[in-house]
């Protein structure tokens, strides 16, 4: 059981809502602010919210041990505890809203959601439209099914005219295509490269031996190494340590600010430690950056 004031609930079933059902909501919202009714800033603490008293994240819950859903379809991992331990210390409720990884930018800029908590590396490009509250580190990492059929050693040359997967959107897809940039310079083949939309996918088509490799964060493929009893292995070391965090739109300095200073507190009492030590993320932890 985690300690301190912000203690967690792993049974709490947060609401999902579709993309449609998002812009009926966010309409319901904009009417009620007039007619003298009391507006969402004025009941959310004077932070503009998308729904009253609420924190509402964009994620996309196919990222274990981030951010995924169990058997009963729960969503859990060390995200969603650091998104829920924040929002009570904001004395907000946590709700979600699902979409592909590669529509989370976008669904932020439409207003779907508050903030983006999800696995989202802080990269240049992405901080000219949102603030980042920084909560882990990450690092990225190659993978190849057992018997390694393509002799990949890691993130290399050792790719070059290989058949590599990465999801749509992340950092692994765009250093796949850096990597093969460089394979083509150097007269070599450049690297075919496929893009999907959940690693699960990806997990199976490696296994299968449909894909010689698989480039995505050191967590998620240590997770998947571990789940698939070594079938599906991380090959050379990992790379590229960069930082995660809780993207809120630039103009929405409120929020970033008080997202900041929740985090803050729950550093300061323990319940981060608390949530890094219970999905073994010591390693993680934004306060080695």
């Amino acid at each position: 059981m985690l300690k301190g004031k912000t203690m967690l609930h792993r049974s709490m079933r947060y609401r999902k809502l579709s993309a449609t059902t998002a812009l009926v909501a966010g309409a319901a919202l904009l009417s009620a602010c007039g007619g003298g009714a009391e507006s969402t800033e004025e009941a959310s603490g004077g932070l503009d919210l998308v729904q009253d008293g609420q924190l509402t994240v964009c994620a996309t819950f196919t990222i274990p041990p981030n951010i995924f859903q169990n058997e009963e379809g729960e969503e859990i991992g060390a995200e969603v505890d650091i998104a829920e331990a924040v929002a009570t210390n904001m004395d907000l409720e946590l709700g979600f809203r699902e979409y592909d990884f590669s529509g989370l930018v976008t669904s932020l800029q439409g207003q779907q959601c508050d903030a983006i908590m999800s696995s989202l590396y802080i990269t240049e490009e992405r901080e000219e439209i949102a603030e980042f509250v920084p909560y882990l580190l990450s690092g990225s990492a190659v993978a190849v099914p057992e018997s390694n059929p393509a002799d990949v050693s890691g993130y290399d040359e050792s790719l070059c005219g290989t058949r590599a997967i990465a999801i749509t959107g992340a950092t692994g897809a765009s250093l796949l295509e850096e990597q093969s940039e460089e394979c083509e310079a150097d007269g070599e083949e450049p690297i075919a490269i496929t893009l999907t939309d959940r690693s699960a996918d990806a997990l199976q088509s490696i296994m299968a031996e449909q894909q010689d490799a698989f480039v995505d964060t050191s967590e998620i493929v240590s997770y998947y190494e571990n789940e698939s009893d070594g079938d599906f292995q991380m090959i050379g070391e990992p790379f590229g340590e960069i930082e995660i965090g809780a993207a809120t739109l630039r103009e929405n300095e409120e929020l970033h600010e008080a997202m900041q200073a929740a985090f803050d507190e729950i550093v300061e009492d323990g319940t981060y430690e608390d949530i890094l030590s219970e999905w073994g993320f010591e390693r993680q932890d934004i306060r080695n950056a």
